[in-house]
């Protein structure tokens, strides 16, 4: 079996790494990675990857995760989470009244041992809800209340984690890691 130690404070995205991963060893770091200001996830995610190599010297993967919604450019995207502490729902869901609320999630992985490095996306798109979903159920993914996935009508809080693992941004990313880590 492989084993992989994800790098990440949030125990939400531990769980949803160790339902997609099958057949892996999803060792957990509780580390927060400080993270460059950047608005361009590639970069983050790829300073995110060699910081905590230095800090645990042992392979990792970290994840990072932005919600880019349509009616602004590249935003919140990188600052996703530092808006949801800003702002707090309700204020995401003011920016978009009157606007166009369709958006996509992106979910950047990277994997890195010191020499080699490996980066891995996964998308989904969709929709923002016009108010948050009473059902939140998670609430490290707080996002998760508001956001619809194409094909779906409810958000991703009031789906299963089965239901969410098929259109989830996240488990595309994991997904892709796996077949990408398979040839090595």
């Amino acid at each position: 079996m492989k084993a992989v130690t994800l790098v990440t404070s949030n125990e939400s995205k531990v769980r949803e790494a160790k339902a997609v991963l099958k057949g892996w060893n999803v060792l957990h770091m509780n580390v927060d990675v400080q993270e460059i200001k950047s608005t361009s996830m590639e970069e983050t995610i790829v300073s995110k990857a060699k910081t905590a190599y230095a800090m645990i010297r042992k392979p990792v993967l970290v994840e990072d995760t932005g919600l880019f919604l349509d009616a602004y450019h590249q935003f919140p995207g990188t600052y996703t989470k530092f808006c949801i502490r800003l702002l707090g729902m309700d204020g995401i869901l003011r920016l978009l009244q009157g606007k166009v609320r369709t958006a996509q999630f992106q979910t950047w992985l990277a994997w890195y041992d010191g020499r080699t490095l490996r980066v891995f996306q996964g998308v989904s798109k969709g929709k923002i809800a016009e108010k948050a979903s009473v059902k939140a159920a998670e609430k490290k993914l707080p996002y998760d209340s508001i956001f619809i996935p194409d094909g779906d009508t409810r958000p991703y809080s009031e789906m299963s984690k089965e239901e969410k693992a098929k259109t989830s941004h996240r488990a595309a990313a994991f997904a892709n890691f796996v077949r990408g880590m398979s040839h090595q």
